[in-house]
């Protein structure tokens, strides 16, 4: 009977609560904006620091307690923020500070209008968001900025020249653009100078790297040495930097589940790699397929494995989720690869199921209209 009693008491007490709950709770939208903002007063750049810039802000937030997302604005001395210069989410989108590089400071001031070596003022504000509804500061901040040495013809395109080329000099080889002033090239160079040039026509910027290491506007070139790897080749003139990756001649397309070769893909010039293999998808139905004796179901998941700087990378899917197997008219992008650190489950596409049992050319395109992507091609019946 007590056992009874004490049941019926604990259903009593759970209705009442619920109940009360339900009276008492309302969802509440309002919000504020931040009512202090804080920032260095100045700030001398130099693009190749690592040490980065700090804007924080206090004050406003959400009456509920919930969270408030912010983006950071920046605009020009006299500009009013209604078409910013630079737009950034602050730190993880909900924190009240953003931490940003020096690179960063000074493409937004050279998007201010201030040149190299002089000081201009740059100014932000933070807008806050919560349900749908976005407000704005009118809290505004200024940082005197002085930049550093730089380049303000900072090219669209960017093509590599030069007796050290894999052509020979013949024409440029057109970089693929990775980021605001950032392009990037696979390559063969031989022994003999190469320099970089904004366009193929007779009025182009010309630059090179000097004795330092810096980027620099000019028509002298840079010495380079012959190599048997390919080369990716990185310019970067927000940091005024070159840097050289040493990449395998061959990358290997792999299973997924069992690290076996579908190809072998070796250089072929142009930035391109490519190879023939027999596809046949891992069938524990079917011992010719060599499927791993835990397998249960047909598996067609894949990647590329390439040797950078001497080490094993994942040449694989940039999303990571999970693989599904393509349509006909997939976009060139679903076949995009991104480098990251080996891990045997991640990064994997899936073959469409047209590609079992047949023999096909494997081409990696390390610049087809400015992506790094993959195909199947010349696809025959096994």
């Amino acid at each position: 009977m007590k056992k009874i009693l004490f049941f019926n008491l604990l259903i009593t007490l759970l209705v009442a609560a619920t109940s009360c709950s339900d009276e008492d709770y309302s969802f509440n939208p309002a919000f504020s904006t931040p009512t202090e903002l804080s920032s260095p007063k100045s700030i001398a750049l130099d693009v190749t620091s690592v040490v980065p810039v700090v804007l924080s802000w206090t004050g406003g937030g959400a009456e509920d307690g919930g969270i408030v997302l912010y983006n950071v604005l920046f605009d020009k001395a006299d500009g009013d923020f209604s078409h910013p210069i630079a737009t950034y989410k602050s730190d993880l989108g909900a924190e009240p500070q953003l931490t940003i590089t020096q690179a960063d400071i000074n493409t937004i001031a050279r998007n201010a209008g201030i040149k190299p070596d002089e000081t201009g003022t740059i100014k932000w504000t933070v807008t806050a968001s919560k349900g749908g509804e976005v407000k704005t500061s009118s809290q505004v901040a200024e940082i005197a900025v002085t930049r550093g040495e730089g380049i303000d013809n900072i090219p669209s395109e960017l093509y590599l020249y030069g007796a050290a080329t894999e052509n020979g000099g013949k024409g440029g080889l057109q970089f693929r653009q990775v980021a605001d002033g950032v392009f990037c090239i696979y390559t063969k160079l031989g022994t003999g100078d190469v320099s970089f040039r904004s366009s193929t026509g007779s009025d182009a910027y010309t630059y090179y790297i000097d004795a330092s290491g810096k980027l620099k506007e000019g028509t002298e070139t840079t010495a380079i040495e012959h190599g048997e790897e390919v080369s990716r080749i990185t310019v970067n003139f927000n940091t005024l930097a070159m840097s050289v990756d040493k990449i395998n001649t061959s990358v290997r397309c792999i299973w997924g589940a069992t690290f076996n070769n579908i190809a072998v893909l070796q250089y072929a010039g142009n930035g391109k790699f490519t190879g023939d293999g027999d596809i046949r998808f891992l069938n524990p139905s079917d011992p010719s397929t060599n499927p791993p004796g835990w397998l249960s179901w047909i598996e067609e998941r894949y990647y590329f494995i390439a040797q950078v700087n001497g080490g094993d990378m994942c040449w694989g899917r940039g999303d990571n989720i999970s693989a599904e197997r393509p349509s006909d008219n997939e976009a060139p992008s679903f076949y995009e690869l991104h480098e990251f650190s080996w891990s045997q489950w991640d990064h994997l596409w899936k073959m469409k199921g047209t590609l079992d049992n047949t023999h096909a050319t494997i081409t990696i395109d390390t610049n087809a209209g400015n992506l790094m992507t993959h195909t199947f091609t010349n696809v025959t019946p096994l």
